[in-house]
């Protein structure tokens, strides 16, 4: 990807799919519910842990599809010339 914006939007659309994925990941629902809280609400969401692997999944996978592109291994515009 040559230009700055494209790597930030792939980026930012790769880290909403990976924290999305990682959200119901360990979570466990408390016994007793507080007043107030929803009885579905998780005792500890772990959103820290989560963010970052999200953060480094997306850093990964931004690298690679830049490195895909940036190699020429995979052209939309070659697939659809050829359909």
């Amino acid at each position: 990807m040559k230009d700055w914006v494209s790597i930030i939007v792939v980026f930012l659309l790769l880290w909403w799919w990976f924290f999305l994925m990682a959200l119901p990941i360990g979570v466990r629902v408390s016994e007793e519910a507080e007043e107030g809280h929803a009885s579905s609400a998780p005792k500890r969401p772990h959103l820290w842990k989560k963010a970052l692997g999200a953060t480094i999944a997306a850093i990964l996978g931004t690298v690679l599809i830049n490195y895909i592109i940036a190699a020429n291994l995979f052209s939309f515009r070659d697939a659809i010339q050829n359909w």
